[in-house]
């Protein structure tokens, strides 16, 4: 696990420069983020992240990578421009190593910001999917207040994905959502802003498949996780 803690006024000066900020919407900065950690260490870009704000410290970038600081640290001094250096405050990077393996039958409360989103085929033709707000499918065709809430979907979403990455969820809260915006590119590489679910998950949950949950652990918990989604913080239990 990496620490950083980017000088954000400075990112977003360059990434408004670099037009990678939504145009008259607010943006959650994830591909900014994404952008300066590429422009800094190119392929070996750690993700997933997530951008931590505690007040009144200064919000911190934590991020998993399978690369150490060495690594990242050689990489940046090597190729990466002095700008983007100097936003991630590079000088100041801290690291630590992390467990190879949680035992069976570990607990550990987590703290999750997730993309509840499901990919769906157009007309069957998988080259043609698109994503969707795992809510708004899930209600498709039901009546009016008929349907499963927005709290029971997501929980369900993650509890499948949590299932499915070795682990066994034993509590799961819906803390914050709201629908965010940020940039993407398309299949024609041209960059759009992009509206779609963002949600704060606490919980606890019980390690099932140790080789599994690390797995997830780094890759993790759904998409976009080199936009800032998807990374498990663990804390006791």
């Amino acid at each position: 696990m990496h620490q950083l803690t980017p000088d954000v006024p400075r990112l977003i000066r360059w990434a408004d420069r670099e037009r990678l900020l939504a145009r008259q919407r607010e943006d959650d900065l994830g591909y900014a983020l994404h952008a300066v950690l590429r422009a800094t260490f190119d392929t070996l870009a750690p993700a997933p992240f997530a951008l931590v704000h505690q007040a009144p410290r200064p919000a911190h970038l934590l991020a998993y990578s399978p690369h150490d600081a060495a690594a990242l640290h050689d990489q940046a001094m090597s190729f990466a421009a002095p700008e983007v250096v100097a936003i991630l405050a590079l000088d100041r990077m801290a690291s630590k190593p992390m467990p190879d393996r949680f035992a069976v039958g570990r607990r550990l409360g987590f703290t999750l910001r997730a993309r509840p989103i499901i990919r769906t085929d157009r007309d069957g033709n998988r080259t043609r999917s698109r994503e969707r707000d795992a809510f708004l499918a899930a209600i498709e065709g039901t009546e009016p207040e008929r349907g499963p809430s927005r709290g029971e979907v997501y929980q369900h979403w993650l509890s499948a994905r949590l299932r499915a990455g070795g682990c066994e969820p034993e509590r799961l809260v819906l803390d914050r959502f709201r629908l965010g915006t940020t940039m993407r590119r398309d299949g024609g590489r041209a960059l759009h802003a992009l509206a779609g679910p963002d949600a704060d998950f606490t919980g606890v949950l019980t390690v099932t498949d140790p080789d599994r949950f690390a797995t997830l652990l780094a890759r993790g918990v759904g998409r976009h996780a080199a936009f800032g989604f998807g990374m498990l913080l663990l804390k006791p239990a």
